[in-house]
C-alpha cells in the first residue's frame, strides 16, 4: 500500500484550510457588501431627494416648474432612479421622464410609506412587483414642508442594484481564487521545502542502517529541521566511533587471548614432549597459571561490565574513610611504581574524610584510575591523588598523571567499553578497554558522575565526586 506523503496530508490541509476560509469570507463579504451597498445607495437617493426639494422651494417661490423637470431629468439619468412627486392628498403631481405619465393623478397606493412621509419622516423601502410598478424597486422617501407637495420618492430597480452587488461578488471571487492558487502553489513549495529535509535524512537512515556509518547529511537550516539533521549526524558519528571500538575491540580481545593461548599451549605441548626438562616445568606452569588468571580477569571484566550496563548493580553502602581508602590502594600499587621509579603524592582537603557509598566499588574506581596513572606514567613520574570538598554534602576525588594526555577527540570515547585510545595503546599491553566503563557504571550506581581533563603531552586528570557521610 502506498504510503501517504508529507507533502500530500500539508497539501490536504492547506487545501481544507482555505476551502473553509474562502466559503466563510465569501458568506461574509457577501452580508458586508450588501449592507455597505445597499446603505451606500439609499444615502445617495437621501441626498437626491434633498437636492430636489431644494430644487422645487426654488421653483415654487419663482413659479417657474420648467427648471425643476429639467432637474429630476438630470437626476434620473444621474441616478438611474425614477423620481415620483406626491401632493398632500398623497396624489402623484410629477414624475421624471422615465416614469410613465399614467401615474399622474393616481394615488400612491403604499398608504404606510405615504403617511410617514407626510409626517416629516425619511423612509426606504424595498418593494416587490406589483401594479405601480412592473419590477422591484428600492423606494426613499423624502418629506417636503413648503407648497403643496408633501413628498418625493425616489424609486431605483433592485435589479439594476442587484447587478452590480453580482459585479463585486464575481471580482471578489476571482480575486480569492487568484489568492488561493498562489497560496497553494506556495505551500506546495513550502512543504516540499520542509519535506526534502526529511527525506534526505530517511535515505541517509536507510543507509546507514545497512552498515555504512560514514553517511551524513547536509541541511543549512536554523530551525528544528536543521537541530533535527545535526541530531541525526552526531548520532551517525556515535554508531560510527561505537562500530570502531567494537572493531578495535575484537581486534585487540583477539590479539590477548592469542598471546596468552598461544605461550600456554606452547609450554604445555613441549611439557607433554618433553622438551621442557621436569626441573624447569613449576616455572613455566606458573606462567601458565599467570595466562590463566589474566584470561579470568579479563572475562571478569567483560561479565561485570554486562551487568552493569544491564542496571545490575546492587550497592551495599556505609560509611567509610575515603583518605583511608586512598592510602590502602596506593600501597597495592607500590610494586608496579617501584618498577617504573615513579611516586604517588597524596593531597587530603582534611585529615579524615567520611563519605557515603559501596566502599568496595570506590575501591575498584581508585584502583583503575591508579592502575591507568601507573602504567602511563613516564620514568621517574609523579601521580597525584587530592581530595577536594566541594561544599557540605559532596567530595572530589581526582588522579593525576604525567602520561601522554588523552587528544580531546579521544576524550569523547574514553569511557567506552573497550575504547583505547591510539596514544596509550602501545602502553597497554594486557589492558581490555573495559575498566573505565566499569568505573562510570559505578558512580552512575552511585548518583555521581567521573570526568577527565587533558592535553596531549601534558598528562590526564579523573575525578568523581562522592557524598559525604552525614553527621552523627
Amino acid at each position: 500500500m502506498k504510503k501517504d506523503s508529507i507533502v500530500r496530508k500539508q497539501m490536504l490541509l492547506y487545501m481544507s484550510t482555505i476551502g473553509i476560509l474562502i466559503m466563510l469570507l465569501c458568506g461574509a463579504l457577501a452580508v458586508i457588501y450588501t449592507n455597505h451597498y445597499m446603505g451606500e445607495k439609499k444615502e445617495e437617493l437621501i441626498r437626491q431627494g434633498e437636492k430636489i426639494a431644494t430644487a422645487y422651494s426654488e421653483a415654487y417661490r419663482t413659479g417657474d416648474l420648467s427648471e425643476l423637470s429639467h432637474e429630476l431629468q438630470v437626476l434620473e439619468t444621474y441616478m438611474e432612479a425614477g423620481i415620483v412627486l406626491v401632493n398632500q392628498a398623497g396624489t402623484v403631481v410629477l414624475t421624471s421622464p422615465g416614469f410613465d405619465d399614467v401615474l399622474i393623478g393616481d394615488n400612491m397606493v403604499y398608504d404606510d410609506l405615504t403617511q410617514k412621509v407626510m409626517n416629516g419622516e425619511i423612509v426606504t423601502h424595498q418593494i416587490r412587483k406589483d401594479e405601480v410598478f412592473d419590477t422591484p424597486m428600492l423606494v426613499v422617501g423624502y418629506p417636503v414642508t413648503e407648497g403643496y407637495l408633501a413628498g418625493i420618492f425616489m424609486c431605483r430597480p433592485l435589479p439594476a442594484i442587484e447587478a452590480s452587488l453580482m459585479e463585486m461578488y464575481q471580482m471578489s471571487v476571482l480575486s480569492l481564487f487568484i489568492v488561493s492558487v498562489l497560496g497553494l502553489i506556495v505551500s506546495y513549495l513550502t512543504a516540499k521545502h520542509v519535506a526534502f529535509p526529511l527525506v534526505v535524512m530517511n535515505r541517509a537512515a536507510k543507509i546507514i542502517a545497512n552498515g555504512d556509518f560514514e553517511q551524513r547529511v547536509i541541511i543549512h537550516s536554523n530551525d528544528e529541521i536543521g537541530e533535527l539533521a545535526e541530531s541525526f549526524n552526531h548520532m551517525a558519528e556515535s554508531l560510527q566511533a561505537h562500530e570502531k571500538v567494537q572493531k578495535d575491540f575484537i581486534a585487540n580481545v583477539s590479539h590477548d587471548l592469542r598471546s596468552p593461548l598461544t605461550s600456554m599451549n606452547g609450554f604445555l605441548t613441549a611439557m607433554l614432549d618433553g622438551t621442557i626438562p621436569q626441573e624447569k616445568q613449576e616455572k613455566y606452569l606458573k606462567i601458565v597459571l599467570e595466562e590463566t588468571n589474566r584470561l579470568s580477569r579479563m572475562t571478569q571484566g567483560i561479565v561485570e561490565l554486562s551487568r552493569a550496563q544491564s542496571s545490575a548493580i546492587l550497592l551495599e553502602e556505609s560509611d567509610f574513610d575515603i583518605n583511608d581508602l586512598i592510602r590502602s590502594n596506593i600501597e597495592l600499587l607500590e610494586p608496579q611504581l617501584k618498577e617504573k621509579n615513579a611516586m604517588i603524592r597524596a593531597i587530603y582537603d582534611e585529615e579524615k574524610t567520611m563519605v557515603h557509598g559501596d566502599m568496595d566499588k570506590i575501591s575498584r574506581v581508585l584502583q583503575n584510575l591508579l592502575n591507568n596513572a601507573a602504567k602511563f606514567s613516564p620514568e621517574g613520574g609523579v601521580i597525584e591523588v587530592e581530595t577536594t570538598l566541594l561544599d557540605k554534602k559532596k567530595i572530589l576525588i581526582s588522579v593525576k598523571d604525567e602520561g601522554p594526555g588523552i587528544s580531546q577527540e579521544d576524550q569523547k570515547y574514553v569511557f567506552d567499553r573497550f575504547f583505547k585510545s591510539d596514544m596509550t595503546r602501545n602502553e597497554d599491553k594486557v589492558g581490555s578497554g573495559i575498566g573505565l566503563a566499569i568505573a562510570k557504571e559505578f558512580m552512575i550506581a552511585h548518583g555521581e558522575n567521573i570526568t577527565v581533563k587533558s592535553e596531549e603531552g601534558k598528562g590526564a586528570t579523573f575525578a568523581f565526586s562522592l557524598k559525604l557521610a552525614e553527621k552523627a
